[in-house]
């Protein structure tokens, strides 16, 4: 086994000396995990490995359950070059680093290697349906997530959907906000292991990772207009540099006590690009960028900031059911503070003239019924009626910035 280190292939593998001599080493795969062609005796022993669930796992135990060992080894070092482990090498006491020998073996993806072995355990199976069907989430939001149980799903989908389910309820629970690698770390234990395909299955059960706390980027506040913010006696930032538009820590915006300057109001956009724009703009507004659904943090920092300016506020937002649904929850923050807000370039007569319209997908339709159905302001109402209508969608882009002389 002493030139098992020697076959691996470095282009495949970055190798990282551990402890305070760097006698041990740690082999960690350079991409993500990747499809690998198995044969039936390999994807054997790759579901008797997994059978203990433990992500992490002595290579002697591995070893033992196989009366194969040539075999065992060069799968773990196809396994290692493919992406779904980590193997961290010890040496013994007095050797040298040519004689490292693996010791702990850590899997990346168990669920997807799962899938990749094709090998199904029919009371694996009804274990995973019965834990399904017996999680119940604190969170109601959450609720379309535990009624989404499939049932041609393979095994290792169901409990990687499960875990992730599990761990967006517990993320709520405890109030957690951060990016999309913070939150793949919670809940995976790695950094990149939430991929497209969650997101996905997230969205189509009407789960909104923005309103969940979790960003694809760091999680700040963008903001701009030619204001200076207080903290106490004490100028936190000046007009000069938020007029130039800046990101913030909601914590510190929680932290303003007053703000000084000559403002009408404040709008407050969803498209990031409209935002740059009306910030280059320097017209005499607060300007605020709202990610999507808003976050909670999100609410309480820019509700913070309306209360203390106690200014009209304008909402623009994409002209579609998503659109709709965030102008409402940013409204209600602008309700809470005691302003008057009102949709901006978001009545129905904005269709016509925007450019780049695109027809209403299956899922926007659902979404504008579940609109509808639990009643929507007047100022709202109306471009509801008119996607309906029209089956039309414009995203904010194709209608704001070709039109922004006319703010």
């Amino acid at each position: 086994m002493s030139s098992w280190l020697a076959l691996i292939d470095p282009d495949h593998v970055t190798r990282t000396p551990l402890g305070v001599r760097g006698h041990n080493l740690r082999l960690t795969p350079r991409g993500e995990p990747r499809a690998l062609l198995l044969g039936a005796e390999e994807r054997q022993l790759i579901a008797t490995w997994l059978g203990s669930r433990a992500s992490r796992v002595r290579w002697t135990t591995l070893l033992a359950a196989t009366g194969n060992p040539v075999l065992a080894e060069d799968l773990l070092r196809r396994l290692l070059e493919a992406g779904w482990c980590e193997v961290e090498l010890h040496a013994e006491a007095g050797l040298r680093q040519a004689q490292l020998e693996p010791f702990w073996v850590s899997w990346r993806d168990m669920y997807g290697l799962r899938s990749l072995s094709g090998l199904t355990d029919p009371r694996e199976r009804a274990e995973t349906v019965a834990l399904w069907r017996g999680w119940q989430p604190v969170n109601a939001q959450l609720a379309g997530l535990a009624d989404s149980l499939g049932n041609r799903l393979p095994s290792a989908t169901l409990e990687r959907r499960l875990k992730l389910a599990q761990a967006l309820d517990a993320w709520l629970s405890a109030g957690l906000w951060g990016t999309e690698r913070q939150f793949s770390q919670y809940a995976f234990g790695r950094s990149k292991a939430f991929n497209g395909g969650d997101r996905d299955w997230l969205a189509a059960h009407g789960i909104e990772l923005e309103a969940c706390g979790v960003s694809p980027h760091t999680p700040h506040v963008f903001l701009s207009g030619p204001l200076t913010l207080y903290a106490g006696a004490e100028p936190l930032l000046a007009a000069s540099l938020l007029g130039q538009g800046v990101a913030l820590a909601p914590e510190a915006l929680l932290a303003v006590t007053a703000l000084q300057g000559s403002v009408r109001g404040v709008r407050v956009v969803e498209n990031l690009s409209v935002f740059e724009v009306l910030t280059r703009a320097a017209q005499p507004f607060l300007t605020v960028w709202v990610p999507g659904y808003p976050h909670r943090r999100w609410r309480a920092a820019v509700g913070h900031l309306l209360a203390r300016l106690r200014l009209p506020l304008q909402v623009a937002c994409d002209l579609d059911p998503d659109g709709i649904a965030i102008a409402r929850q940013v409204g209600a923050v602008a309700e809470q503070a005691g302003c008057a807000w009102q949709p901006w370039k978001m009545e129905a007569e904005a269709l016509t003239l925007a450019n780049g319209a695109q027809p209403l997908s299956d899922e926007d339709a659902h979404r504008l019924a579940r609109l509808e159905r639990h009643g929507l302001p007047a100022m709202l109402a109306g471009l509801a009626d008119a996607l309906e209508e029209r089956q039309l969608k414009v995203e904010q882009e194709g209608l704001f910035l070709e039109r922004l002389a006319e703010a």
